[in-house]
């Protein structure tokens, strides 16, 4: 049986960002988005690389990373689709263009097979200009976004990495969960040491005590939680 044809309309419609918007500009950003398909590895863009727009991921899983002369990598963020990328470099030119080339300040990469489309960054900003509430939507989105880095930075410094552990695995579980749940980890247990700035070896001794103390069952990237709110006391 032959496969539906892509419909990038429909992609941009699942995500809140285009949801409610009217279908006159969703289908000119559907017909001048640029269609990706990354590997496991291949990498979406480089620190330093002029921004092309807003990725939308909606396929799999990249990782935006910082890394230094030596080639460490330290992972900032982990997207799942659906998701958008690269917003924040968009709203710097919606009030008008600008002598400064926007460029990228991190890089990112795929950890799966991950389909993307690219909304290039004229017509983008060509949209948010013509409608207002798009542009608010858009401030709405990557401020959550900053939010969370805020969060993140604010672990990293104030709790020890048990915290840090114990956290990220109550944020990752089922909102309404208050008893018993299991944690899917989006990503690798080394990637996910990264992102919340501990190696993997004492990622892996936390899990293992948290463990031995019948706080968390560990099967893989599954995390059993006997009790939810015992864990958030356990630190």
């Amino acid at each position: 049986m032959p496969s539906a044809p892509f419909d990038a309309g429909h992609v941009l419609r699942g995500l809140n960002l285009f949801r409610d918007i009217p279908d006159a500009p969703l289908k000119r950003l559907a017909a001048s988005a640029r269609r990706i398909h990354l590997s496991r590895g291949d990498a979406l863009f480089h620190s330093g690389d002029v921004s092309q727009g807003l990725y939308v991921v909606s396929k799999g899983q990249v990782k935006v990373y910082a890394r230094a002369d030596n080639g460490q990598e330290k992972v900032i963020e982990v997207v799942s689709a659906p998701a958008c990328l690269g917003g924040s470099l968009l709203l710097a030119d919606v009030a008008g263009p600008s002598a400064t080339v926007t460029r990228h300040v991190s890089h990112a990469s795929a950890l799966t097979e991950s389909h993307l489309l690219l909304l290039p960054h004229a017509d983008l900003v060509a949209e948010l200009q013509a409608d207002p509430r798009l542009a608010v939507k858009l401030l709405a989105e990557v401020s959550g976004r900053f939010n969370r880095l805020v969060r993140d930075i604010e672990a990293v410094t104030l709790h020890s990495a048990a915290q840090r552990v114990v956290g990220y695995l109550l944020r990752t579980s089922p909102q309404a969960a208050t008893s018993a749940c299991t944690v899917s980890l989006p990503a690798s247990k080394g990637t996910i040491a990264s992102l919340l700035s501990v190696t993997p070896e004492h990622f892996s001794r936390i899990l293992h005590d948290l463990q031995s103390r019948g706080l968390i069952a560990v099967n893989r990237r599954e995390i059993v939680i006997p009790d939810v709110e015992r864990l958030a006391g356990c630190v």
